[in-house]
């Protein structure tokens, strides 16, 4: 099966998960893929390192429980205002109760299951990228 192709080599895709082996994991499997990677460990973090960097990412990777009681979802909405627009986001969880599946399903961002196979993570990102500039 031929992975899918890469909408943009040059993405710019904001990771956020407060693992800091499961941000890095993913940082270099998206880097390989050939986007380019924002990866913070927080909600604050990826607004802050997002402020610096001044461009709009094509989507935002967020696991659903952050620090400090944040979630992804709440996170996803801070980096939409910031921005000025609708990014198109991925909640990833291990997350399994009835209200945070909701909240996320609910936000209208796609949710993945934990754990997640990277062809699966490799074509929804594409798709997902592919929405946003369509």
């Amino acid at each position: 099966m031929k992975p899918p192709e890469t909408p943009r080599a040059d993405a710019l895709i904001i990771i956020i998960d407060d693992e800091t082996c499961v941000l890095k994991a993913l940082s270099i499997l998206l880097e390989a893929w050939g986007y380019r990677v924002l990866a913070a460990e927080s909600e604050h973090e990826a607004v802050d390192k997002l402020s610096r960097v001044g461009e709009r990412p094509q989507a935002i990777l967020a696991d659903y429980r952050l620090r400090e009681g944040r979630t992804g979802v709440q996170a996803i909405r801070r980096i939409r205002a910031l921005v000025g627009s609708e990014v198109p986001s991925i909640i990833i969880t291990g997350d399994t109760s009835t209200e945070g599946l909701r909240e996320a399903r609910a936000s209208g961002v796609t949710v993945l299951q934990k754990p997640v196979p990277a062809p699966h993570l490799q074509a929804v990102l594409a798709r997902t990228i592919r929405s946003s500039v369509a």
